[in-house]
């Protein structure tokens, strides 16, 4: 009887110990599902410089690390088309976005910057194709006039390098003199046969293409004057301009001005104090009847003719700004872990 009473005693405990494996088993099996939520902290390097083709079907953008981006406009919306990353030690400032052609089926792109190198881009490839010296130290600016094929680089020393885009690259330089300090922001008219030129000491400068015969081809300095300080120790860095038809000059300076002249003589039409910060970009309709600026202050101002009713005699500009919110901080959810 004790040797029974000695197997039984230990069954007990084995029994036990079984169904605590069991139960331990089947909470093993159990699963709990966790949705976590993460915020997603992006810094997307600040974008230096935007440029639209001619057809205004194609975009490309400059990135501050000198990453390049072309976008495309399909029926979906805009997608990514290209990407070049940016070069190390290759500071580049602005772009200049050419049209689809027979002999150039994906475009041409130029870049400029600080390391005075204006680069023709393929696009086929990703890669420069070749490289031209900006003649003036590093280029600060670009503007590039598809109909009438010329580019522009403006540069350190404050003059002006004017190339003629040909099949084979770039060809038929003619620099403009320099006068006074760096140029900032460049721009063609409507025809090419007109340029702009908005500098770091405030003074905007027009050239203008010469008559016929052999001087067609030749620029002069048609007009000059300089941004008003406001008792100010210097002018205002002239960060864009725009010249429109009738040789209207449109720009947007470092002390949150819009300015329009009239590029003729050089004399004030009108001067907006439309923004509480520098003023960085400018842009006008086809026809040069509604000119829009944005800066540093999250605004974008609408500027045009009054209408003919209320239009006194020197037409001034009416003016409407557009506040833009700050985007909300967005985040991505993700799947069961």
């Amino acid at each position: 009887m004790p040797a029974k009473r000695a197997r039984g005693a230990s069954r007990q405990p084995a029994a036990t110990a079984s169904s605590t494996s069991a139960a331990a088993k089947g909470a093993a099996t159990s699963t709990v599902l966790v949705h976590r939520c993460r915020f997603v902290d992006q810094v997307p390097d600040p974008v230096e410089s935007l440029q639209y083709d001619p057809s205004c079907s194609r975009l490309a953008v400059l990135r501050a690390n000198s990453d390049i981006e072309l976008w495309s406009l399909s029926e979906g919306g805009w997608f990514r088309e290209a990407y070049v990353p940016g070069v190390p030690d290759t500071p580049v400032r602005r772009l200049a976005l050419g049209s689809r052609t027979a002999s150039h089926p994906d475009g041409r792109l130029f870049s400029c910057g600080l390391h005075g190198v204006v680069t023709e881009w393929d696009l086929a490839r990703l890669s420069p194709l070749d490289n031209y010296d900006s003649l003036g130290g590093a280029a600060w600016s670009l503007a590039l006039h598809a109909g009438s094929a010329r580019l522009a680089a403006g540069c350190e020393d404050g003059g002006v390098t004017v190339f003629g885009v040909v099949e084979e690259g770039l060809e038929n330089v003619y620099r403009l003199p320099a006068r006074g300090g760096r140029v900032l922001s460049l721009a063609f008219s409507s025809s090419g046969g007109q340029l702009v030129a908005g500098g770091a000491d405030g003074s905007v400068r027009l050239w203008a293409l010469g008559g016929g015969g052999a001087a067609r081809h030749t620029w002069r300095h048609s007009c000059q004057f300089v941004l008003e300080s406001e008792g100010r120790k210097r002018p205002p860095l002239v960060w864009d301009v725009l010249l429109l038809p009738d040789s209207l000059v449109v720009t947007a300076d470092s002390s949150g001005r819009v300015c329009f002249y009239d590029g003729r003589h050089g004399t004030l039409v009108n001067r907006f104090r439309s923004h509480e910060a520098d003023v960085l970009a400018l842009a006008a309709t086809g026809d040069g009847s509604h000119v829009f600026a944005s800066g540093v202050d999250h605004k974008v101002s609408l500027f045009t003719p009054q209408p003919e009713e209320l239009k006194p005699h020197q037409q001034p500009l009416a003016i409407f700004n557009l506040a833009a919110p700050r985007p909300p901080r967005q985040s991505l959810p993700e799947g069961p872990s």
